[in-house]
C-alpha cells in the first residue's frame, strides 16, 4: 500500500517538506516495482540507490536547517540518520549479493515494510519535533525584517525633518 502525503506530515520548512515528500514518492516507486506477480529487481535496484543517495543528501540539507534553528535534539537526530544510512547500506549490499529467487523476493518484500515504517515514523516521531523550532525562527525572521522597515523609515523620517529644518533655518538668515 503506498503512502499519501498528509499536510499533517509538513514540518513547516519548504526545503525539509520538499525532500520528504520525494522520499514518499521514491518508496512508493519501491513498492510499486515489488507489486504484482514479478518483482522488476532492475527498477528496484535503480530505485534503492536513487534512495541511498537522495537520504543522504536529505539528511544534510535537515541538519543544517536543524543547526540554524538551534534545534536541541541535534545530536541525537543526527546518531539516528548515520544509523539508517548504514541500515540502508548493509540492504543494499546484502540485496545486490543475493541472487534473483524467493530470497530475494521476500527481501524486498520487507525492505518495503522497513522503509515505510522508517519514513512515516521518521517524520511523525523526529522530524516533526523540529515544527517549532522552525515556526519561531520564520516568526523572528518576520519580526526582523519588520523591525529593518520600521527603523528605515524611522530614518527617512527624521532625515527629512532635518533637511526641511536646515532650510527652515537657511531661510531665517
Amino acid at each position: 500500500m503506498t503512502i499519501a502525503w498528509r499536510d499533517a506530515m509538513n514540518t513547516g520548512d519548504p526545503t525539509i517538506d520538499s525532500d520528504h515528500r520525494h522520499l514518499v514518492d521514491l518508496i512508493n516507486a519501491f513498492e510499486a516495482a515489488i507489486t504484482g506477480p514479478h518483482v522488476d529487481h532492475k527498477r528496484i535496484a535503480r530505485v534503492l540507490l536513487g534512495l541511498v543517495e537522495y537520504t543522504g543528501e536529505h539528511f544534510k540539507r535537515e541538519e543544517d536547517i536543524q543547526l540554524a534553528v538551534r534545534y536541541p535534539y541535534y545530536d541525537s537526530h543526527r546518531r539516528s540518520h548515520r544509523d539508517v544510512l548504514k541500515k540502508l547500506s548493509l540492504i543494499v549490499g546484502d540485496y545486490t549479493k543475493t541472487p534473483d529467487g524467493p530470497v530475494r523476493d521476500r527481501m524486498v518484500r520487507d525492505l518495503a515494510g522497513f522503509l515505510k515504517e522508517w519514513l512515516v515514523d521518521h517524520i511523525i516521531q523526529s522530524d516533526l519535533r523540529m515544527k517549532p523550532y522552525i515556526q519561531k525562527m520564520q516568526h523572528d525572521k518576520v519580526d526582523a525584517e519588520k523591525r529593518r522597515r520600521e527603523a528605515l523609515a524611522t530614518s527617512e523620517r527624521l532625515a527629512a525633518e532635518k533637511l526641511a529644518a536646515e532650510k527652515l533655518a537657511a531661510t531665517k538668515v
